[in-house]
């Protein structure tokens, strides 16, 4: 039975009958005073490791999981508190683990163990950016004229996107305003209140738009950082950016911000972004959306 266990189904204990009780007695004495070999194993090897000097020490800490250094070993001792609480510790799990380059300088960063965990953090905190899974992820989806449309890449007069390969599709707009969007908890990613409140991460938004060789187009990108209560505390808009007809660059154009000194109470990101065509032309002839991505950054 695990934890604490129901009340109820635990049973009383039985008493023990007179005969029984001087046995037991004596039993409990003459266990009492001898240590378990697996005490004393626990204890030898607790002793060995205190002696080991200090950078022989981090490189046996640091092939521990940082769970573990952080809700056990820190608790073990004032020495292994110390070591786990250090840079030195945390710079090596860096290394060890390709984060940073071994031999780089290391006084770059003062909280090691911070970068070490936003950076295991680090991946793009959208969902469906590429409309691999049509609009599922995007909420307030507004459909415009004839609405959103996931096309392959390079579609009808467009280019591929040679900046990843891996992006293979992308989001049409209309010849009314379209608009989707996504809202990121931040706690629910797993950054926490005291990270987010003191040290501010940096918080960078990436989109991709273009548009076709044969139309106009218009495209607007929107972020906002919002409080618990949704307060708008930090914003950041593209305005309307026209992107002309019959344009020799129709290539695929990065639009992107960064976050930084927003102030505490910051715990959402709303990712706005829309577009639509400047003919008026029934069909999918406004601006395009791919790739689009929202980063916490170490």
């Amino acid at each position: 039975m695990d934890g604490d266990g129901d009340p109820e189904s635990v049973g009383q204990p039985e008493e023990a009958s007179p005969e029984e009780q001087p046995q037991e007695a004596g039993a409990e004495e003459a266990s009492g005073g001898e240590e378990r070999p697996e005490d004393e194993g626990e204890e030898e090897e607790a002793a060995y490791l205190d002696e080991l000097p200090e950078p022989l020490l981090l490189r046996v800490l640091a092939e521990l999981p940082a769970a573990e250094l952080v809700q056990a070993c820190r608790l073990v001792c004032l020495r292994w508190k110390e070591l786990v609480d250090g840079s030195p510790l945390w710079l090596l799990k860096c290394q060890q683990e390709g984060l940073v380059p071994e031999g780089g300088p290391e006084d770059e960063r003062d909280h090691w163990q911070q970068f070490y965990f936003l950076s295991k953090r680090r991946r793009n905190l959208l969902r469906n950016p590429c409309g691999e899974e049509d609009l599922e992820g995007w909420c307030d989806v507004e459909h415009g004229g004839d609405g959103w449309r996931v096309e392959e890449l390079p579609g009808d007069c467009g280019v591929e996107f040679s900046h990843d390969e891996s992006v293979q599709k992308y989001f049409a707009s209309s010849f009314e305003w379209c608009r989707k969007a996504q809202v990121i908890d931040l706690q629910a990613e797993g950054y926490w209140e005291e990270l987010l409140d003191t040290t501010q991460p940096a918080i960078m938004v990436k989109d991709w738009y273009s548009g076709r060789r044969d139309a106009g187009c218009l495209y607007e990108l929107t972020v906002k950082l919002l409080s618990e209560h949704e307060d708008v505390l930090a914003e950041f808009n593209s305005g309307q950016v026209a992107v002309p007809q019959d344009s020799d660059d129709v290539g695929w154009i990065e639009i992107s911000h960064t976050f930084t000194d927003y102030g505490p109470g910051v715990r959402f990101v709303r990712f706005e972004h829309g577009g639509q065509d400047c003919v008026y032309w029934k069909g999918w002839f406004g601006a395009r959306v791919t790739n689009s991505s929202v980063w916490v950054e170490p």
